[in-house]
């Protein structure tokens, strides 16, 4: 069954029960998991440009338990070493964004049994396989265009064929205005799919134009679960609800 994230990202505007809000929804619309992101905009930008996005260990806290009391799994992306110990004992895997992709104080900080999901965007293959060499984690690659939002003609779906070379899960990071490539990427095999979700696309910010709102993201699990059982085994043959049919037809040969 595909792995589905819910990325609340920086969708919480800062606050608090924007956040919680947003856990809610996911869990409401069958994802497996809802992600924010840990980080400091002095350390990341050199300056305050995001901060009123940041949220505090504190705030973290709070929603890792709120996760576990409606059985949802909590995730974050951290963006610096400070982040990543903090984070290691809050999640089951971590989440590697496509800027740190080769961040090896990021990745070594990384608990050694802890699994990677690591987005692609903006990468060439042999800063992937750099990583993909260098960390012995379990690794899952997510393929990924790092363009908020992105259009379909650079969406590049068949590169997922491509990562699977490496030998690990892949799967699919969506930065697209709908849930459309989201259901493609299941049907072509996608171990995980990723996509932001918000309480409303037409805010301002930066990725609430990248993501869909509840109505449509519950739409769009339901969909990949459909496409789910639907890939079936691979292997043609007689499906049980022909086999009536195929009496009748094989009868009167």
């Amino acid at each position: 069954m595909t792995f589905i994230i819910a990325e609340a990202g920086v969708n919480h505007n800062g606050d608090y029960r924007t956040a919680l809000h947003l856990c809610g929804e996911a869990k409401k619309a069958g994802a497996d998991a809802v992600k924010f992101q840990c980080f400091v905009s002095q350390k990341l930008w050199g300056d305050d440009r995001i901060k009123c996005l940041e949220l505090s260990r504190d705030t973290f806290l709070r929603l890792a338990r709120h996760c576990a009391d409606i059985d949802i799994e909590f995730m974050c992306t951290p963006f610096d070493v400070e982040a990543v110990q903090f984070l290691n004992p809050l999640v089951k895997r971590m989440k590697i964004s496509s800027g740190c992709i080769n961040r090896w104080d990021i990745l070594e900080a990384v608990g050694p049994n802890l699994p990677l999901i690591v987005s692609t965007g903006m990468s060439q293959w042999e800063e992937i396989a750099q990583t993909v060499n260098r960390v012995d984690n379990p690794m899952t690659l997510l393929h990924c265009t790092s363009i908020y939002p992105c259009p379909p003609e650079e969406v590049n779906l068949l590169a997922m064929d491509d990562l699977r070379e490496f030998g690990l899960p892949v799967g699919f990071s969506d930065h697209t205005e709908d849930g459309v490539c989201a259901i493609a990427a299941a049907a072509l095999g996608a171990a995980v799919i990723e996509k932001h979700l918000t309480l409303d696309s037409n805010q301002l910010g930066a990725d609430h134009a990248a993501s869909i709102e509840p109505l449509e993201f519950a739409r769009m699990v339901s969909a990949i679960r459909t496409v789910g059982k639907a890939l079936g085994d691979g292997i043609k043959r007689v499906m049980p609800g022909e086999q009536a049919l195929r009496k009748l037809w094989r009868s009167s040969e």
